[in-house]
């Protein structure tokens, strides 16, 4: 007998290996990121992009929409094997904190990209951040303050 959480070995390294590989090439773009001197920003809100989308787990080569709630439940619902439908109207439901999957999802992904970037970005504003292009603009507006890219951004 088979469980629902039960599926074959192949499927559960197959997701494995997928998660693992979209770490490293988000990875991969961040160190080119911080590698880049000096950094010019059209380069970087394009690096930061295919960050965002390698952490979601999307192809940047993909026909993706700009919005950042759009993005979000594509990634869960790509993740979920769902679709984006159905994860809104999961998460309508939202956890007894209020927060949706969605909304902790974007969280992280600040989080990851506020450590990656040694930058701290300001939590009202961020909450209300709709595009990948706003998120790149606020990004590097919190890093020409920053010591630690001081003389590095052009």
């Amino acid at each position: 007998m088979s469980l629902w959480w039960q599926t074959d070995m192949s499927s559960n390294e197959r997701i494995k290996e997928l998660i693992l590989s979209s770490k490293k090439v988000a990875a991969a773009d961040m160190a080119e990121i911080k590698g880049a001197m000096p950094l010019k920003k059209e380069f970087f809100a394009r690096k930061l992009r295919d960050f965002v989308l390698h952490r979601y787990m999307l192809s940047p080569e993909d026909e993706l929409p700009e919005d950042f709630g759009e993005l979000t439940e594509l990634s869960l619902s790509q993740s979920m094997k769902i679709s984006p439908e159905l994860v809104r109207e999961f998460d309508l439901a939202k956890s007894c904190d209020g927060a949706t999957s969605a909304m902790a999802k974007k969280v992280l992904l600040f989080m990851t990209i506020q450590r990656e970037l040694g930058i701290e970005l300001p939590a009202m504003e961020s909450a209300r951040l709709k595009s990948l292009s706003q998120l790149a603009d606020m990004a590097w507006d919190e890093m020409l303050k920053a010591p630690d890219w001081n003389g590095k951004l052009e």
